[in-house]
């Protein structure tokens, strides 16, 4: 006999929820126009999907190409307050008040089309048309000394973003005075190269504040009745009419998925910096002979979970605990009805707060 269980996790660490625990991502192949597809998410899950990083889309990639969903639905959508973002997306990488900095030129940012940023030799910003073909210059996170790489073969900027996120880590973020001097510094005599901010008016459905972009060559084009993304099985986004139906992809929570788990957060991180602590949720099919109870079993289990978890960037002096319950038991054979019940509960007390 098989058994659907239950149990919880606690562990702390110096990584966010969504760089230690990804989402957990659901293909619906049902057609659904967009606003159709959000409800039914927002329903049976959280949300249409929302994501972070060349991590999360990787793994979506895979998840969709399994599913042989072609053109499906994503929770970004076309809004009306077009903002500056970095093309870098990650959380963790920004402190404080890293996102703002910005050293525009004093007429600057200056008409409604230029939405991309270079740097001048002289270290001031100006924006620019996107198509324009520019040098520009890479972030790699890998290396520590060195992080800002300069390449001289001209692009437009999204050719730039692709290269840098298939070479190194993103197109440059700079988020202070220091950071602009390297960059500066490495410019040399060029006279000016792209670096990694963007203006756009797309939102996530779920209200991420996320600016990870991922677009196909030529997306998001400018026809006006398209103001939806689908996702193409090649792994780039495309812009579309939000009233044709398609398949879509939901999200829930933040997790991750493992041969033998899924891991579902129930609870953000308490601290704002340094060391974490978090409560992952985690569900699993195991047969009803082996000894749950038992220290050793348990501690099998973990290292395994430990494993998956350091594969996908939990450091390694994370310490990972089980968690018990208040009946004193570890582990709780999983009431299907009952958790659907409970979602729907929590979310119509979330939109009762929400209103």
């Amino acid at each position: 006999m098989t058994l659907l269980l239950i149990t919880t996790l606690l562990f702390s660490g110096l990584c966010s929820l969504s760089s230690c625990v990804p989402r957990q991502f659901h293909v619906v192949k049902e057609k659904k126009t967009w606003t159709e597809a959000q409800r039914y998410c927002k329903e049976e899950f959280t949300d249409l999907a929302t994501i972070d990083n060349m991590r999360e889309m990787e793994m979506l990639n895979s998840t969709i190409n399994e599913a042989d969903a072609a053109d499906a639905w994503i929770g970004l959508k076309q809004g009306s307050s077009p903002k500056w973002q970095w093309s870098l997306a990650d959380r963790d990488f920004y402190r404080e008040d890293g996102t703002e900095f910005r050293n525009w030129n004093s007429y600057q940012p200056d008409g409604t089309n230029n939405n991309c940023t270079v740097m001048k030799g002289n270290g001031i910003w100006h924006n620019r048309r996107c198509d324009e073909t520019k040098p520009f210059v890479c972030y790699d996170g890998r290396n520590s000394k060195h992080p800002y790489v300069l390449v001289t073969v001209v692009k437009n900027w999204a050719d730039a973003q692709k290269y840098c996120r298939e070479k190194h880590t993103d197109l440059a973020s700079v988020r202070n005075e220091t950071e602009n001097n390297q960059i500066q510094t490495i410019l040399g005599s060029y006279t000016e190269a792209w670096i990694g901010l963007f203006r756009d008016a797309w939102e996530w459905s779920d209200n991420s504040t996320s600016s990870f972009r991922h677009w196909d060559t030529g997306e998001p084009n400018y026809i006006e009745s398209e103001k939806c993304t689908q996702l193409y099985l090649n792994g780039r986004w495309n812009n579309y009419n939000c009233d044709l139906p398609g398949p879509f992809i939901c999200f829930e929570g933040t997790t991750t998925t493992t041969s033998a788990t899924t891991m579902t957060p129930e609870l953000t991180t308490h601290t704002s910096q340094v060391r974490r602590k978090q409560i992952v949720r985690v569900e699993f099919q195991v047969n009803s002979s082996l000894p749950l109870s038992d220290a050793e079993f348990q501690e099998r289990l973990m290292d395994q979970i430990r494993k998956k978890l350091q594969d996908g960037g939990l450091p390694a002096d994370a310490k990972l605990t089980w968690k018990k319950q208040p009946d004193g038991r570890i582990f709780h054979k999983k009431n299907e009805k009952k958790e659907k019940k409970e979602r729907r509960r929590r979310r119509k007390r979330k939109s009762k707060d929400e209103f």
